[in-house]
Order: structure tokens, then sequence, then C-alpha cells
């Protein structure tokens, strides 16, 4: 009996409705997806501990703890605002232009469906648009490129770390070389000296 003459078993058709994509496809992508939102967590985290030691720093009374409070966005347009505001706080370059687009990427992570072919094991990101019907299916995110994006965020926590282990110890004003430093030390210093001897109200009459 040749082959073409072998009998035919029902049974043994391959069953064309069951998914046959290799499953390490969507392993990694979860693998890279929770190391990404470990990183950003960590530089949420970071970035909120250098805006409270450096708001206490500038206003001991509380009068600028809303700076340190918000979503991610909200703090790191402040941290930006503080660190050229106020130069003489170090915040080392934590203001890094990338975490805007960094944080952009996390939104659309956390919130986006995974949407992979089960025959063929190609995937998009789709993202509901949350007050419309419009979907956005992006090609632009996989495996590779997030977890590149988590290894940024990684090396900006450490960065952040190391900002908030120093920030409150700052540097002497006669090692300071850059003039907008030194005036902005010596302006809340000022600012400092007014709110522990506040000027008599005006109503109040000088001591003779």
């Amino acid at each position: 009996m040749t082959n073409d003459d072998e009998p035919f078993y029902p049974d043994e058709e391959p069953d064309f409705d069951e998914p046959f994509a290799d499953p390490a496809i969507r392993s990694g992508y979860q693998a890279a997806l929770g190391r990404f939102i470990m990183a950003h967590n960590e530089v949420d985290f970071w970035m909120t501990g250098i805006l409270t030691k450096a708001v206490k720093m500038l206003a001991p009374d509380g009068e600028l703890d809303s700076f340190a409070v918000g979503d991610f966005s909200e703090r790191l347009k402040n941290l930006r605002l503080l660190s050229i505001l106020v130069p003489h706080i170090g915040f080392g370059g934590t203001d890094d232009d990338r975490l805007v687009y960094l944080n952009s990427t996390r939104n659309i992570l956390a919130h986006g469906h995974f949407d992979q072919d089960p025959w063929e094991g190609t995937y998009e990101i789709v993202k509901q648009k949350r007050r419309s019907l419009v979907v956005d299916r992006l090609k632009n995110h996989n495996e590779q490129s997030i977890d590149a994006n988590a290894a940024e965020l990684e090396k900006i926590a450490r960065h952040m770390s190391a900002v908030f282990d120093f920030i409150d110890s700052p540097v002497p004003k006669e090692y300071i070389e850059d003039p907008i430093t030194l005036m902005s030390t010596g302006l809340w210093e000022a600012v400092a000296a007014r709110r522990n001897n506040p000027p008599p109200a005006a109503s109040e009459s000088p001591a003779v």
C-alpha cells in the first residue's frame, strides 16, 4: 500500500481552531511590562521624595507642600519649575525631558489591551479613548522597546535616589561659583530670615 492509499482517520485531522502561537511571546511581553511598571513606580517614588525634601527646605511651615502632590505629570512640572526658580537646591537634572515621553508610554501600556493574533503570534497594543469609541491600535510598542524604556527608567531612578540622599546637604556658599546659584542662595536666606523675624505690622509703632 502506498502513502496515497493509506487510510484516512478523521480524528487525526489538525484542529485549525486551536491557536498555535508561541506562548513565550505573551510571557515575554508580560515580563517587559512588569519591569517597566516597576521602574516607573520607582521614579515616581523618588520624585515625590525629592520634591518633599525641597519644599520643606524652602518653606518649613508647609506653604509649598502642594508642589509635592498631584499626579505624575503635575509633580514633574513642579520639579522642572523649582529647578529653574531655585537653582541652589541640588536637583541634579532630575527633571529629565525624557520623563514626559516615558510617562506617556506608561499610561498607554498600563491601560492598553494586549491584542495578539493567536495563530501568527503578532500583537498590537489597543488603546480605547475614554470619552469616545475611537480605538488606537499601536504597533510601535513591543517587548524590546518596552524593555529598553524600562532600563532608561531604572537609570533615572538610580540617579534620583542619589539626589534624594544629598539634596538636603547643600554645597557651602564659598564653593559655589555660578552667580545665579549664589543669588538664589542669598535670596532664600533672606526669605528665611524674614520668616523667622517678620517686620512689625504697619499699625504697630516702632519701639522707642
